[in-house]
């Protein structure tokens, strides 16, 4: 996993900055500030003043990022907060969870089993019940974890 880290000058009225041949819209409240670009695996997040901003889907492949002008490699990422909310889900026929009210494609080959998902502030981790991590993507949504625990239907008999 390469970890680069890239800072920007003045950006324009827009704010798209181009990375890698790619343009990434970090948002118009961050115009004309000096902002860290880190690439961590799936996710690029936005640092502004020593402060997570924002995280988005990384759109440059693993493979390219070797060739970015200007990068650094990162320290270590810093561990999940204290604070992260750790769930259970069982994930459906078709693959996905939901949590926060949000969907998590998580994959057919864990259909029917169970995964505990860690929630923080900007992400969600999707961990198999070995531990391994499955997937990490951006947390999208605002909303408040209300249920903790992963229920699944009951056979039921007919008769």
């Amino acid at each position: 996993m390469i970890r680069t880290t890239r800072r920007y000058k003045r950006g324009s009225r827009g704010f798209p900055q181009g990375l890698a041949g790619q343009q990434i819209t970090v948002g118009v409240p961050l115009a004309g500030q000096r902002v860290t670009l880190r690439l961590d695996g799936p996710l690029l997040q936005v640092i502004a003043d020593g402060m997570l901003i924002r995280t988005l889907p990384c759109p440059i492949p693993p493979q390219r990022r070797a060739y970015i002008s200007d990068a650094q490699l990162s320290p270590q990422p810093p561990k999940a907060p204290q604070d992260a909310v750790r769930v259970g889900r069982k994930v459906s026929a078709r693959g996905s969870i939901q949590v926060c009210g949000q969907q998590v494609q998580v994959g057919m080959a864990h259909a029917r089993t169970v995964v505990t998902v860690e929630a923080t502030d900007t992400t969600l981790h999707v961990f198999d019940h070995d531990g391994h991590r499955l997937r990490t993507v951006p947390r999208t949504t605002s909303k408040e974890v209300t249920r903790f625990k992963a229920y699944g239907t009951k056979n039921r008999t007919t008769g």
